[in-house]
């Protein structure tokens, strides 16, 4: 047998993989892909000849005759960026909505080139080539130029007309579809709810919903029952102020939050939870937090934000708190990218002078990086958490509207840093003193810290067009 495969002498370390290889052949009986060129047309457009193309499509070559892996010649052009023999070919009749069998177009090709060029694109507009055409993974032109960035090429395609909102529908759904699955699973293994499982997944879904996206309604409902199970034993010791409940500011705020999100009306339970939250406010104003676990619960800048916002929501008589916290904010001093983008929340919240935030918000945009992403500190990369925040504080306070460019770029980040499960790594930054619990969400022990980034990305992603809002660089007031 070893003989008439034609491998008698090999030595043992070649044998092997040798005869895989040929076993893996038999196995699929599938001939590798045939780069014979079809025609000389093809021959010369495959070996990027400008000259000898030319000549042959002057001399009457049809660029619709034959394909090459699936692809008509043209197709060639656009992998090339050969501009003129584009024009050429398209001069000639080429069809610009021929398909390769992904069913991708010639756009498609074009728009994803690396450099980011517009001419090749431009050139395929004109000609009647449509933007909105998908393939069969439902991909469009603009989903291939956004994978390079906010590239020319992404912004001639949207001044065709081109949209993201289908990428962010996929990118939101297939999340929130994660999300939403571990969520009751953390309770399970932890007894208890969470920030990164239970509240920030509700803020998510809710803004998800909003905008016509799917969310599963049973798990939402269930999480706000598993929320409110969780605390209802604790009501009367919150009323008491206790300190068994760890850093209620931010646990309880955005406890309160992701209840506000998901519908849940005004009770005692919510009264009470507020109430605790008042309690922990400082003779300066701020709300103190338990700086252990960067970067959810480690500042009292991100205490006093969420607290003055969930007491807002859900609070009584607590008029002279909010006060107090908002002038706190408004002479804090952020440090880190939680900080920023909390500090601009609070500020929009307690609905400080306009000038006061648009100066905080000028203060995060320039955070934003060449990649169009945020990072959590300076010294550490971009990442899903530190930029879905900032885009949604940056909105929220009416900073910028997802038409800016800011807004595009950040949002361009999250879709090419998405993983295909749906989730986005995050890495934890946090002392591991609580015992581990595996939610089923990946990322092993830096699972909750990436669903908290998972959630801020969706919700990222899931903003709404907010026209007529203040843009900075619009020089609005």
């Amino acid at each position: 047998m070893i003989q008439s495969l034609l491998i008698p002498r090999l030595p043992v370390r070649l044998a092997l993989p040798a005869l895989l290889l040929v076993a893996s052949c038999a196995a699929y009986a599938q001939a590798p892909p045939d780069f014979t060129p079809p025609s000389p047309l093809f021959r010369h457009a495959l070996a990027n000849d400008t000259a000898q193309t030319l000549k042959l499509l002057e001399n009457g070559a049809n660029p619709n005759e034959g394909r090459f892996l699936s692809m008509p010649a043209i197709f060639l052009a656009a992998i090339n960026q050969n501009l003129p023999v584009l024009r050429a070919m398209l001069a000639a009749g080429a069809d610009v909505k021929a398909v390769d069998r992904a069913g991708s177009t010639v756009l498609m090709w074009a728009a994803g080139n690396e450099e980011g060029r517009a001419d090749l694109v431009a050139e395929l507009l004109k000609a009647g080539a449509d933007p909105l055409v998908k393939n069969l993974m439902g991909e469009t032109a603009l989903d291939w130029a956004m994978r390079r960035g906010t590239t020319p090429a992404a912004t001639a395609l949207l001044a065709a007309g081109a949209s993201t909102e289908a990428a962010h529908k996929r990118a939101v759904e297939s999340a929130m579809a994660l999300l939403q699955k571990s969520g009751p699973q953390f309770v399970r293994v932890s007894g208890c709810t969470s920030c990164h499982h239970q509240s920030l997944p509700q803020m998510a879904g809710a803004l998800a919903k909003q905008r016509g996206y799917a969310v599963d309604d049973k798990l939402m409902k269930e999480s706000l029952t598993q929320v409110v199970a969780a605390f209802r034993p604790a009501q009367e010791l919150m009323m008491k102020g206790t300190e068994a409940i760890p850093d209620p500011p931010i646990v309880l705020g955005y406890s309160l939050l992701g209840l506000h999100a998901g519908g849940y009306k005004p009770d005692e339970l919510t009264a009470a939870m507020a109430h605790l939250i008042t309690t922990r406010q400082a003779a300066d104003g701020r709300l103190m937090a338990f700086a252990a676990r960067p970067p959810m619960e480690s500042s009292d800048i991100t205490a006093t934000a969420l607290g003055v916002r969930a007491v807002q929501l859900y609070g009584t008589n607590a008029e002279a708190v909010i006060a107090r916290a908002s002038q706190w904010l408004r002479s804090a001093q952020p440090k880190t990218g939680e900080e920023y983008a909390m500090r601009l929340l609070g500020l929009a919240w307690t609905q400080a002078p306009a000038p006061m935030r648009q100066e905080a918000g000028r203060a995060l945009l320039s955070l934003q990086r060449p990649d169009g992403g945020w990072g959590q500190l300076a010294t550490i990369e971009s990442d899903a958490y530190a930029t879905g925040q900032a885009l949604f504080a940056l909105h929220e306070a009416g900073i910028i509207t997802t038409t800016d460019e800011a807004y595009r770029r950040g949002a361009a980040f999250l879709l090419r840093t998405q993983l295909s499960d749906g989730s986005w790594l995050v890495r934890s930054r946090a002392f591991p003193f609580q015992p581990y619990k595996e939610s089923g969400f990946p990322h092993g022990r830096d699972q909750w810290i990436s669903a908290s980034g998972t959630s801020w990305a969706a919700m990222a992603l899931s903003l709404p067009p907010a026209e007529g809002k203040p843009q900075l660089n619009s020089g609005a007031q």
